[in-house]
């Protein structure tokens, strides 16, 4: 039974790592082609393109056992970002899909911790 929770848990893991994958690399294009973003948050574009590169790096050392709480961590804070700068532009409705990945990452921190606090008996 545990492993299949394991399972779960690393599907989970790819899932929020892959939606990472293509979603940077979408907002940079956003950024590149119209300053969307900046524009929309009124924030620096250097801002959006350095969380967007944070995001990639980290949702590729997401699916690395080893690393998987501090990237979750990281991909956490910059997704608080993501609702504080929708709640500042007065559009709570689209801070979300923000707060979803918030408490999916804080779900994932505490399954991952506790497995390492737990581990499984081997028999």
């Amino acid at each position: 039974m545990k492993n299949r929770n394991r399972t779960r848990v690393r599907v989970v893991v790819w899932v929020v790592a892959i939606s990472y994958m293509i979603g940077a690399p979408v907002a940079v294009y956003l950024e590149l082609h119209g300053h969307t973003l900046s524009e929309r948050f009124d924030l620096p574009a250097g801002l959006i393109y350095f969380t967007s590169a944070i995001q990639f790096v980290c949702s590729i050392v997401l699916l690395l056992p080893r690393f998987t709480i501090l990237s979750s961590a990281l991909l956490t804070l910059i997704a608080l970002g993501a609702v504080a700068s929708h709640l500042r532009i007065g559009s709570p409705l689209t801070a979300l899909p923000a707060l979803a990945y918030v408490a999916v990452q804080i779900w994932i921190i505490v399954v991952e911790r506790r497995h390492r606090v737990r581990p499984e008996n081997p028999g």
